[in-house]
Formats: C-alpha cells, structure tokens, sequence
C-alpha cells in the first residue's frame, strides 16, 4: 500500500510540474509509473500501457514545445519578459499595498512602475494566454497518464 501511496505523491507533483513552462512535469509521472513497475514487477500493467505513457509524455513534452515556439515566435516581445514582469509587477504591487496602504500604495507604484508594462499590456496578455494554452496541453496529458496509472493501480 505505501508504493501505491508514493507513486501518487510522486504523480501529483509531476502534474503540478507540468503547470510549468521549464519543468518537465510529464517526466516525472512517468517516473512514477517506471517506479510503481519496478516495485510490482510489472504484474499489474503491460508493455502496452507503458507504451502508451511514454507516448503522451513525448506528446505533452515535445508538442508543447513545438507549440509554445509556434505560437509566440512572431510577437514583438518575449516570453521571458512576460511572464517574469508580469510576476514582478503584481508582487511589487502587493508590497506597496502592505507597505503604503491600499490607495496610497497602488498610486505610487502605478506612477513608478505602470510605466513598463501598461504600454506592452496587449502583447503581454497575448503571450501569457498563448502559454496558458500550451499549459493546458501538458496538464491534460499527465492527467490522462495518472488516469491510467491509477486505473492499474487500484482495480
């Protein structure tokens, strides 16, 4: 019972990974389920059902690579400018808030920082909906592989 318990916790965190543009979440899940047949023997589940993991692996993986340089290949601004402003500017905005207060502190950072993103919001919008969409291809994927993983696993 405590391998079906560490696979899983070993699963969970690979399908938080694949949230994650530079984490290989899928991997992990496979690791996982490489792990759970090395304990078991492979007596549980066929070559065919690894088979199967390893393809939605290198779907999820090398597709959403492919996918995630197709569709922002062309846009004025990079991810990494994105995603890490993006993030800068909402953690720089939440201290001000706690240090200035809620209406003085939102007022100075606009005047500081809004500056740096407010003319690029569009793109920056674009990019990170284009990177939700590529995340929402990994995730499915490694749904799928815990979702045949733990039918294997449990009946």
């Amino acid at each position: 019972m405590w391998v079906e318990f560490v696979v899983t916790l070993i699963m969970m965190a690979g399908l938080f990974c694949t949230v994650s543009v530079k984490l290989s979440g899928t991997l992990i899940i496979l690791l996982g389920a490489v792990l759970y047949g090395i304990f078991t023997d492979f007596v549980t589940f066929t070559l065919g059902t690894m088979g199967s993991l390893i393809l939605f692996s290198l779907l999820s993986e090398v597709g959403g690579r492919l996918l995630q340089s197709y569709l922002t290949e062309n846009l004025p601004i990079s991810r990494d400018f994105s995603v890490n402003g993006t993030v800068c500017y909402l953690g720089g905005l939440l201290a001000s808030n706690a240090l200035l207060g809620s209406a003085f502190g939102f007022l100075l950072w606009e005047l500081v920082a809004g500056k740096t993103l407010m003319p690029h919001g569009d793109m920056v919008f674009q990019v990170l909906l284009r990177l939700l969409g590529v995340a929402c291809l990994r995730f499915v994927c490694g749904t799928i592989m815990i979702v045949i993983m733990q039918l294997y696993m449990f009946l």
